[in-house]
């Protein structure tokens, strides 16, 4: 049970947002005060949402995102070190994190995960639970090529247990009082479903879009 005061237009965007965001982090990545995260597609709903619990947790956060211009939102949400997605970003990682981050949470899929693997330090893990990307399965995988050596894959398809498992009225509490940073991107009415798929489909929200009936 959730008891708050929050807008409704803002309590709608939390629990699978949050849920998904917490399952990464806690679960499937096993997220320690200290250590080093990397959100590949940090500017997505359960991206943003991650950094800022990642950050509250003691982690320092670092995500990418395709646009410059997106930078001030990574940075309000807890991001601490942006890097722009070109597609192939392991080197300029380990460049600014020697040997490479503790973990990652990927959010783009195939398409970028080879690369990310390479992100990670012996004995990180790396989480694939999104697929933004809009490619499902690789062409070809070679897994001797594709994860390094004391590398650990693994991902993350939260069910109802998982939900359950979630501290979404401490977490919603948390968003209430300002402590944790969630960002609604856009509030629609039925009536403008339409123009709701096209900003979600062109990425245009900057965090939750929220349909209201």
């Amino acid at each position: 049970m959730i008891k708050t005061t929050l807008a409704w237009d803002v309590l709608g965007a939390l629990p699978e947002m949050l849920q998904t965001a917490w399952g990464s982090l806690f679960k499937a990545l096993c997220l320690e005060k200290g250590e080093r995260l990397l959100i590949r597609g940090g500017t997505t709903s359960v991206g943003l949402a991650a950094a800022a619990i990642a950050k509250d947790h003691g982690a320092f956060v670092a995500a990418t995102t395709r646009r410059p211009d997106r930078e001030k939102l990574l940075r309000a949400s807890g991001v601490d070190q942006v890097f722009i997605d070109t597609g192939s970003i392991a080197e300029q990682v380990k460049e600014v994190f020697a040997g490479g981050v503790d973990k990652v949470l990927e959010l783009v899929g195939t398409t970028t995960l080879l690369d990310s693997l390479r992100c990670a330090k012996q004995r990180g893990i790396v989480c694939m639970t999104g697929i933004v990307g809009n490619k499902w399965s690789f062409d070809n995988f070679s897994p001797m090529d594709a994860i390094p050596t004391a590398v650990s894959l693994t991902t993350y398809y939260g069910g109802a247990e998982d939900f359950m498992l979630t501290p979404l009225d401490k977490l919603a509490q948390q968003v209430a009082s300002g402590k944790l940073h969630i960002q609604i991107g856009r509030t629609f009415g039925l009536d403008d479903i339409v123009e709701a798929h096209r900003c979600m489909e062109e990425n245009k929200a900057g965090g939750k879009i929220i349909v209201l009936t």
